[in-house]
């Protein structure tokens, strides 16, 4: 299924990490395909999205040249010290109080 759609911006960065989400180990120009967009447009906004530590981009081991795009896992975006006492606790299993 193809959608057209013309953002632009900050709004089309956001749509892409949300479209990403759904739609995990897509390449860039599947991407491209069913979104409807420029492929090289999107390869720009998955780089942004890269380098904000949003989403990672891994090879594919059968085909060099093909990249998957998956968004990074919930607990890799929280603040190191919120991370640490996150998983601390789960090591413990005791409460903080």
């Amino acid at each position: 299924m193809q959608m057209k759609a013309e953002i632009k911006g900050e709004i089309a960065e956001e749509y892409l990490y949300e479209f990403i989400n759904v739609n995990r180990g897509l390449s860039i120009y599947e991407i491209s395909e069913r979104l409807g967009w420029n492929a090289e447009e999107v390869y720009i906004l998955v780089k942004m999205l890269e380098e904000d530590g949003l989403i990672r981009i891994t090879e594919s081991e059968e085909e060099k040249r093909k990249r998957k795009v998956y968004p990074v896992g919930w607990k890799d975006l929280l603040p190191e010290d919120v991370k640490n006492g996150f998983l601390g606790k789960q090591k413990n299993n005791e409460p903080d109080w």
